[in-house]
């Protein structure tokens, strides 16, 4: 069945918003943001494990670059596609990985985020309908909202450790959606899905003619190294997209990019042109500079998450209380709180106000997941495991068990 948010009133504050101002809901990570940020505010010192918001210092080369081209008084427009320079070392980089014959007339700079709102606007009209594989990101539920598009959720078994299956695909496209959604890496599970099945995906999609937006912002922080991706310069119906923000550690810069058939390449550029004429030249210069050192600083975010993450996953299974699959990617925990005997906004509120810990409600990723929250480990080390110590304190004092020794 398929999903629909409410939105909020029209005439909230007495303000009578448009129908899509109305659909406006937002990423509730951010505002769980806030509330801390009030805390700190007080004086409170808080730990934040509520946003994949890197605390490790990026390559040399993007900030000195970056730095470089504003002492240039490279300030000005750029092509609404993106510099030309960055999209070809894109297009060169995934060439080089996939065999295929991509250019740069192929790749779109655009912000991750914004890129999903706007394939769906480019592909999907109001009352039509998305499949997305649950837990999903918020922000496919937020531009799927806003824009009037129906979700449809596909659940993924837990007991398979939230990995995509056969049968998640036949459910998917029985459902003759007008489009369908998979992240791969996954956020918030950390799982990685079989190569094999995301190709079958896209056929199969291809084929029936449903539109298919493969996000792949975490697939360069697999832990075995495993790279898989779905760009392709022949298929007319997917779009592959990605980002600086997470490998590099820039989220401010706010520099992602998509890979697609030419002649959607063309309507992406014009959808920037139309919503924010282009991004800055600066980053994206940043950005190139960057793609010289991407192999070596990426081992190391990987080295250091995967280290980072078995630890914690071990601690929150030894809690007596709380439990998660060991992710395969990323840094994120998608942890089940169900024996607390909260439910995932009640413990948040609580974990932030009574111990100074901000996570992320688990029905951020869809309805479903009341009973989980996220962590997200990539803030600096020692605030990650007083975060996660004092989460799992909460959680066993709800059900008075002892504490356990890290």
């Amino acid at each position: 069945m398929a999903h629909h948010t409410e939105p909020i009133p029209q005439t909230a504050h007495g303000l009578n918003f448009s129908a899509r101002g109305a659909r406006l809901i937002g990423q509730e990570m951010f505002r769980v943001m806030d509330r801390a940020q009030v805390l700190e505010r007080q004086g409170h010192r808080i730990y934040h494990l509520e946003l994949g918001n890197p605390r490790l210092a990026p390559p040399s080369a993007i900030v000195d670059s970056a730095i470089q081209a504003l002492r240039e008084q490279h300030l000005g427009y750029a092509p609404t596609a993106g510099v030309k320079e960055l999209r070809a070392a894109l297009a060169d980089r995934y060439a080089s990985l996939t065999g295929q014959a991509l250019t740069d007339a192929h790749v779109v700079m655009s912000p991750a985020n914004l890129l999903i709102h706007q394939f769906l606007d480019i592909t999907c009209n109001p009352g039509d309908e998305v499949v997305l594989f649950t837990p999903a990101f918020p922000s496919y539920w937020a531009a799927a909202t806003h824009q009037g598009i129906q979700v449809r959720p596909v659940r993924l078994d837990e007991r398979d450790g939230f990995h995509l299956s056969r049968h998640a695909i036949d459910t998917a496209l029985a459902a003759e959606p007008r489009a369908v959604i998979v992240n791969n890496a996954n956020n918030p599970t950390g799982a990685v899905y079989d190569s094999a099945l995301l190709r079958e995906l896209a056929g199969r999609c291809e084929e029936a003619g449903i539109w298919l937006l493969s996000d792949e912002t975490y697939a360069d922080l697999t832990f075995d190294r495993s790279f898989c991706t779905l760009a392709s310069a022949q298929a007319r119906h997917v779009v592959a997209i990605s980002s600086f923000s997470k490998v590099f550690s820039i989220p401010g810069f706010r520099t992602g990019y998509a890979f697609a058939h030419e002649a959607v390449a063309e309507k992406l550029a014009l959808s920037n042109s139309t919503l924010y004429s282009c991004l800055p030249i600066f980053t994206q210069l940043g950005c190139l500079a960057g793609l010289t050192v991407f192999d070596t600083y990426a081992d190391e975010i990987r080295t250091r998450g995967a280290r980072l993450l078995g630890v914690c996953h071990d601690r929150i299974n030894r809690s007596g209380i709380l439990s998660c699959h060991k992710p395969e990617s990323g840094f994120y925990l998608f942890v089940d709180i169900s024996r607390s005997g909260l439910d995932d906004m009640t413990f948040c509120q609580r974990l932030l106000d009574e111990h100074h810990t901000a996570v992320t409600p688990g029905r951020s990723f869809g309805s479903a997941y009341a009973s989980f929250i996220r962590l997200a480990t990539c803030g600096r080390e020692e605030d990650v495991y007083e975060g996660l110590s004092r989460t799992i304190e909460f959680a066993q004092s709800l059900r008075g068990c002892r504490v356990q020794a890290a």
